[in-house]
């Protein structure tokens, strides 16, 4: 058995180099760059107006508190405008600041008169309210890192730098196999020693949330036969199966040795944490394999530990907080806890069993307590993982 941070660096050190495929940037949201982006050109690519206001030369004023207004400049305005000594030019935000010019004064502070123009009070220094080339970003320079994920303001980053499209890394395609012959089909009635199959639905809906539609969704009974041949279907379809149930080592749990007659090549089975000890993890060729423990909590945490960056999902964001609550375990397993962030700090919920999803409904985080701790006393820090 091996501890949390060696199994999460054997599946990192495992993951097949996914294809490259070119889409549309406005589709790119979610995705994972496949190369580093460079900026295709300067921004602003000219000298451009901050406001709404007068361009000057900053030193005209130092002769004469009076300037002539001679042209206006507009934004989108292509033409080349010049300004002429001792001169002011209307401009608009966003407009290609006159040749010559150096300073931009708000409207707000001039004063028109038959006369020409004055600025009260005058600009303090000179450059105010002219963005100058490259001031945000220059040619060149980095935008996106290789497998840096792409957000909603990276997409309009990028668009405003002319890219249209992007080489993305593809997303794997999923298969979910859940096992058990305790497992009913909810809407079905439910017989005596029987219970519905809630990580059908549940693994469902977290690679939706994803954004990514499970290619293949099964169910079978704990029959070696059945499972194999679902394991087979699983491999040929997709680049990456989900098992739930089977995975210990009880006289019925089928999945391990069925993944083994399947060829696949076991990097770990079992792991030092709770919930989720018997997480298995294998490779075929390119394709990869989880069996997760069939507890729903278990499942969920372990997607949550493990899967969730292979399907290039959100990522997690960390912090340490102090605990509201006293908590207590045996040392030995790292503890995965269903916590709940509130202000500023964090309590573990009541209801930890790995079959009570329902405390799951109410967390907004997972709580870890390391393998060799004991005791975490009220107002000690943790580590905390919000999802």
């Amino acid at each position: 058995m091996i501890d949390v941070a060696e199994a999460a660096q054997l599946i990192i050190s495992h993951l097949p180099a996914f294809q490259s495929e070119k889409i549309a940037i406005d589709k790119a949201v979610g995705l994972c760059s496949a190369f580093d982006v460079h900026a295709p050109l300067s921004l602003p690519p000219f000298v451009q107006s901050s406001v709404d206001g007068y361009a000057i030369r900053f030193h005209d004023l130092d002769a004469s508190d009076l300037l002539s207004l001679s042209a206006e400049v507009v934004a989108g305005c292509s033409k080349a405008t010049s300004l002429k000594p001792g001169s002011a030019i209307r401009i608009f935000t966003g407009a290609p600041v006159p040749l010559g010019a150096d300073t931009v004064v708000m409207q707000e502070f001039a004063r028109q008169s038959p006369k020409g123009i004055s600025f009260d009070p005058k600009p303090e220094k000179k450059g105010m309210y002219v963005r100058e080339v490259g001031s945000h970003l220059k040619e060149g320079e980095l935008v996106l890192l290789k497998g840096q994920r792409i957000t909603a303001a990276m997409v309009g980053h990028l668009s405003g730098l002319g890219i249209h499209e992007i080489e993305t890394l593809r997303r794997p395609s999923v298969a979910i196999l859940t096992t058990g012959s305790e497992v009913m089909e909810p809407g079905t009635p439910l017989s005596d020693g029987k219970i519905y199959d809630s990580n059908k639905a549940l693994l469902s809906a977290v690679l939706k949330e994803q954004g990514i539609s499970p290619t293949l969704v099964t169910h079978v009974p704990d029959n070696p036969d059945q499972i194999l041949a679902e394991i087979e279907k699983g491999l040929e379809k997709c680049d990456l199966l989900i098992i739930t149930g089977g995975v210990s080592v009880g006289c019925y749990d089928y999945v391990v040795p069925m993944l083994e007659k399947a060829g696949i090549t076991k990097i770990f089975h079992g792991v030092k944490q709770k919930p989720g000890k018997p997480l298995y993890f294998g490779k075929k060729g390119s394709k990869l394999v989880f069996g997760l423990p069939g507890n729903p909590v278990s499942t969920l945490v372990c997607f949550h530990l493990y899967i969730s960056s292979l399907v290039q999902s959100k990522s997690p964001l960390f912090l340490q907080l102090p605990l509201a609550n006293h908590f207590h375990k045996k040392a030995g397993l790292t503890h995965f806890l269903r916590g709940f962030v509130k202000g500023h700090q964090v309590e573990i919920l009541a209801g930890q069993d790995s079959y009570m999803l329902h405390t799951f409904t109410k967390a907004n985080c997972l709580v870890s307590i390391p393998e060799a701790v004991e005791t975490v006393n009220k107002g000690e820090l943790v580590d905390v993982r919000i999802f």
